[in-house]
């Protein structure tokens, strides 16, 4: 949408072939607004993605995608009645590309609508590294419909806080308003009652961020050269819609040093789903959510479901296992693999104690010179006093390697 510097859609989750075999899938489309440079001209630079990754094969992930100028090199549709995403592309000699995400029955974001998602682009370790052709088609059904997180009236989803202080005061010299200090102070660590009380926009700090949390997959199938070739009925899918738009001092943050760890976890028993993550960046520190929603949640006038419980500043404790650390062996990025969760309870939101693993070691992503942990984890725990279990999605930022160790194999 114009209005939007930022727009993705991302499926992701597991796949559970007719073997029994646990494998991990993420497919996104991406939309970033972008300025010629000196000039006043605007295009939408697009990136559509796939990542599949064999998890018993303990070989790490196969990566593809398509990417260009939307309606200039890329072809690029999104319709909404039927909801429809489509990305094309056609190199030179060789077939046609295509990845796509639809609505095949019911209506986007409604309890039992079914989605089609599919993808016919070659893959490979990393972009264009040892590619075979791949086609992958995946049919599921929502059973939970579309939560909206974030706080207040409109339901913003910040991702830092301001302290007041000027960043970037050698070159850009950005005034900001103090909000760590009423949120903490005040409003007892409680973003969405500081907005309510506030009305502060937080202009360019965060996002409107859509989920749809257990999409349950009911078959799929995928085929790589001819060597692999698998189908299945058992699965779930979480699927995320964020909109963002950047101002300088949010271009500033997310190009240096911004951070985060990130679950996003599925309770298929329950019907719900919960966000969990600390994000960071030197010049506005740390900031946490937790969130949980899904069947008992309410319905907001635009029709998507509000969180049930929703978890303060001070109340989210996220610690690294530091046992669990792992150097990665293809960019000596260091990664910590387990993590306990835990949440306070209050009047109006459950305890948890929950600890993350990831199911595999190898499921760092290096594309576009970006290492990321990108994958499948499993978790255990309690929930309100009830034991849960089953998946999450992770995504996590590693320590970069120090000078001298940052070049493999010499981590």
């Amino acid at each position: 949408m114009p209005q939007y510097d930022s727009q993705s859609y991302e499926f992701f989750g597991n796949l559970i072939d007719d073997e029994g075999n646990v494998n991990s899938i993420a497919m996104m489309s991406q939309g970033n607004k972008k300025e010629w440079p000196h000039s006043n001209t605007v295009y939408t630079f697009e990136e559509a993605g796939l990542i599949f990754n064999r998890l018993d094969q303990h070989e790490g992930p196969v990566v593809g995608g398509i990417g260009g100028i939307a309606d200039v090199t890329t072809p690029v549709s999104i319709d909404y009645q039927p909801w429809k995403i489509a990305v094309a592309d056609t190199p030179l000699g060789q077939p046609e590309q295509t990845m796509e995400m639809r609505v095949v029955s019911g209506t986007v974001g409604a309890v039992g609508a079914v989605y089609d998602i599919t993808a016919v682009v070659p893959t490979g370790t990393s972009i264009g590294v040892d590619t075979e052709p791949t086609t992958l088609h995946v049919r599921a059904k929502d059973t939970t419909g579309i939560i909206q997180w974030g706080y207040g009236p409109n339901g913003f989803f910040p991702l830092w806080m301001f302290d007041g202080d000027s960043i970037d005061p050698t070159d850009l010299d950005i005034a900001t308003r103090d909000q760590r200090g009423p949120i903490m102070d005040t409003y007892g660590g409680d973003i969405g009652a500081y907005l309510k009380a506030t009305g502060d926009p937080m202009t360019g700090q965060g996002s409107h961020y859509y989920s749809m949390p257990l999409v349950e997959v009911e078959e799929w199938s995928v085929q790589r050269g001819s060597s692999y070739i698998a189908s299945g009925t058992g699965g779930e899918l979480f699927f995320d819609n964020l909109t963002e738009t950047y101002n300088d001092s949010a271009a500033y943050i997310v190009q240096n040093g911004y951070h985060w760890t990130e679950f996003s976890v599925q309770l298929p028993d329950s019907k719900q789903g919960m966000l969990i993550a600390v994000t960071g960046q030197e010049d506005v520190g740390d900031l946490y959510y937790a969130m949980l929603g899904g069947a008992g949640s309410t319905q907001s006038k635009n029709g998507t479901l509000a969180p049930t419980s929703n978890w303060p500043q001070g109340a989210i404790h996220i610690t690294p296992d530091p046992s669990s650390a792992w150097t990665s062996p293809n960019t000596c990025y260091v990664y910590e693999l387990s993590y306990n969760v835990k949440l306070d309870a209050s009047s109006t939101r459950p305890a948890a104690d929950l600890v993350f693993t990831a199911v595999e070691k190898e499921q760092e992503i290096d594309a576009g010179d970006r290492p990321v942990y990108e994958g499948l984890f499993a978790y255990s725990g309690k929930l309100d006093g009830k034991s849960v279990n089953g998946y999450a999605w992770g995504e996590i930022q590693g320590t970069k390697p120090a000078a001298g160790h940052d070049t493999p194999p010499s981590c």
